[in-house]
C-alpha cells in the first residue's frame, strides 16, 4: 500500500482529483444530456463541441505561458472560474449566447488539461505510476459517483442555485489541494506559442498520433451518457444508472494499477481486447435493460483503459529529453486538433442521419483503440 502514498504529493493529486471530478460532473457527464434536454439539436451540440476543442488545443500554450509565471494553481483557479460560469450558462439556457459559451467550455481545457500529465511527470515514480493512476482514477471515480447523485437530485427538484453553490465550493477545494503542490515549470523558450505549435506538426511521432487516437475515446465518453439518455428517457434512471456503473469501477481499477506497474504491455493488450467487445456490442444492443448494463460494463473498462494507456504515455514523457511541461502541452495540442475535425465532421452526419451517429462513434472508438495498442507497441 505504500507505493499509492509514497511521496506526501501524492495524497494531494488524489485529493484534486475527487474535487475535480465531482465539480466538473455536470459538464464532464452531464453536459451534453443537459443541452439536448433544454433543447439544443444533436448536430448542434456536436458542432459546439468541435469548435470547444478546437480553440482548446489553439491555445493550450496559455498554460505554459501562465504556470512558467504564476505556477500551475494559477492555470487551475482561472480554468475553475470559467468551468462555474460555463455551469450556470448550461443551467440557464446555453442557446442564448452560444459564442460566449464556446470560449468559456474552451478555455479552461487549455489552462488545466496539460497539469495531469505535468504534475505526474515530476512528483510520481516510473514504478508507482500505474498505482498511482488507478488511485487517481479511484479518487475521480468516488468524486464523479457523489456528484450523479447531488446533480440528478439537484436537477429533479429544480434546486439549480444550491447545485451550483456545491459545484462552485468543490472547485475552490481542488484549487486549494493544487496549491500545496504548486510548482513553475522552468520553460527556457520565451516564444512558447509559436514553438509548442511547430512541434505540434514538426515532430509526429507515435505519442502524439496516440493522442490523437484517444479523441474518438474522449468523443464516446461524452456522448454515450447522452445516447443511454435517449434510450431510456428518464433522467431519474439515467441518474441511477450512472451512479451504479461509477461505484463498481473502483474493483477493477485497483487491480490494473498493480498489474500495469509489473506488465504496461500485456496488461495494455488485455484491456484494450475488452473495451473494443464491449464497445461492439453498442453496435448491436436494443434493449434498455443490456444497454444499460453494458454501459456499466463500458464505464468501468474505460478507466481500466485510460489507466494503462495514461501510464504508458506518461512513462513516455518522463524518459523523454524534451521538457515534460511542453510534451505535456503539444500531446494535448495534437489531441484537441484531431477533436476539431472529427466533431465537425459528426455534426455533419449527424445533421443528416441523426441519432444513428451514435454508429459512427462507436467504431471510430474500436479502430482508435486499435490504433493506440498498435502504436504502444511500436
Amino acid at each position: 500500500m505504500k507505493e499509492y502514498f509514497y511521496k506526501s504529493e501524492y495524497k494531494w493529486l488524489y485529493l484534486t482529483k475527487f474535487f475535480f471530478a465531482f465539480a466538473n460532473s455536470f459538464t464532464d457527464i452531464f453536459g451534453t444530456v443537459m443541452l439536448y434536454k433544454n433543447g439544443m439539436p444533436l448536430y448542434e451540440i456536436l458542432f459546439i463541441y468541435g469548435l470547444r476543442f478546437g480553440i482548446m488545443g489553439l491555445c493550450s500554450p496559455l498554460f505554459l505561458k501562465i504556470a512558467s509565471q504564476y505556477g500551475i494553481s494559477t492555470c487551475t483557479i482561472l480554468s475553475n472560474l470559467l468551468r462555474i460560469a460555463g455551469v450556470y450558462m448550461i443551467q440557464n439556457g446555453a442557446q442564448n449566447n452560444l459564442l460566449l459559451f464556446i470560449f468559456v467550455m474552451s478555455l479552461p481545457g487549455a489552462l488545466a488539461n496539460p497539469i495531469e500529465d505535468a504534475v505526474s511527470s515530476r512528483y510520481v515514480e516510473n514504478e508507482h505510476r500505474g498505482r498511482y493512476n488507478s488511485m487517481r482514477n479511484i479518487a475521480r471515480i468516488c468524486g464523479q459517483a457523489l456528484a450523479s447523485i447531488v446533480v440528478t437530485w439537484g436537477v429533479v427538484t429544480n434546486n439549480q442555485t444550491l447545485l451550483l453553490f456545491i459545484i462552485s465550493i468543490f472547485f475552490l477545494l481542488d484549487y486549494l489541494c493544487t496549491a500545496v503542490v504548486d510548482y513553475k515549470p522552468q520553460i527556457k523558450n520565451q516564444h512558447i506559442f509559436k514553438e509548442t505549435i511547430k512541434y505540434v506538426f514538426k515532430h509526429i511521432d507515435s505519442y502524439e498520433l496516440a493522442y490523437s487516437l484517444r479523441t474518438n475515446h474522449i468523443i464516446e465518453r461524452l456522448f454515450v451518457p447522452l445516447y443511454l439518455y435517449l434510450v431510456l428517457q428518464d433522467f431519474v434512471a439515467f441518474g441511477t444508472v450512472m451512479a451504479i456503473s461509477l461505484i463498481f469501477q473502483i474493483i477493477t481499477v485497483v487491480l490494473v494499477g498493480k498489474l500495469t506497474d509489473k506488465n504496461t504491455q500485456k496488461t495494455n493488450d488485455f484491456v484494450s481486447v475488452i473495451k473494443m467487445l464491449i464497445t461492439s456490442v453498442f453496435l448491436f444492443a436494443k434493449n434498455k435493460l443490456f444497454i444499460s448494463f453494458n454501459k456499466m460494463l463500458s464505464d468501468n473498462f474505460e478507466k481500466v483503459y485510460e489507466t494503462t494507456v495514461q501510464t504508458s504515455l506518461q512513462n513516455k514523457i518522463k524518459l523523454s529529453k524534451e521538457d515534460n511541461s511542453i510534451l505535456s502541452t503539444v500531446g494535448q495540442m495534437s489531441l484537441c486538433f484531431t477533436e476539431l475535425f472529427v466533431f465537425l465532421g459528426l455534426s455533419v452526419i449527424s445533421y443528416f442521419v441523426d441519432m444513428n451517429v451514435f454508429y459512427v462513434i462507436f467504431v471510430l472508438s474500436i479502430f482508435s483503440t486499435l490504433g493506440i495498442n498498435l502504436l504502444i507497441r511500436k
